[in-house]
């Protein structure tokens, strides 16, 4: 393996782990936690600060996954690949979406919310962040799924 293959691998599998970590940790430790622990106007305030906190690190892991991607496919690969890493681009494509959807709808109107002291639109707004999270981690999980055993499995 050659550093112009290595290096944006694991730059890749780095993005990765941040973002699939950030959502598994999220949905199945935070979330359970601040429900046991708090009510909810300071739930959702926390919820909110942990959010302005990661999706940041969310948006610089989605562009280094593009980046990195697409130079193994384009510059390593010459734009050839097996299925398994065109079932992955499009995994990663439908995730970038919902997650720009999540940035500027439901976040957006979470921030509003809880601003404006208007309690259940921010619950509603958490609601649909937390649902739409929990579609991506299982998406993000099956990619990693993909990623680790496409090659060897069905994906030929």
């Amino acid at each position: 393996m050659n550093l112009s293959f290595a290096l944006p691998l694991a730059l890749h599998q780095i993005a990765s782990v941040v973002w699939i970590g950030g959502m598994f940790f999220a949905h199945f430790a935070l979330r359970p936690t601040l429900q046991a622990v708090l009510e909810p106007e300071p739930r959702l305030r926390v919820a909110l600060g942990v959010f302005q906190r990661f999706f940041p690190w969310v948006w610089g892991a989605i562009a280094l996954l593009w980046l990195s991607g697409l130079w193994v496919f384009l510059v390593v690969m010459g734009g050839k690949a097996d299925t398994h890493v065109h079932a992955m681009m499009g995994l990663a494509l439908i995730m970038t979406l919902v997650f720009t959807l999540i940035v500027f709808l439901p976040f957006r109107r979470l921030e509003r919310a809880l601003a404006a002291g208007e309690l259940p639109t921010a619950a509603a707004s958490f609601a649909w962040i937390r649902g739409l999270m929990g579609f991506n981690l299982l998406l993000g999980l099956a990619t990693v799924v993909i990623a680790a055993a496409g090659p060897s499995l069905w994906f030929r």
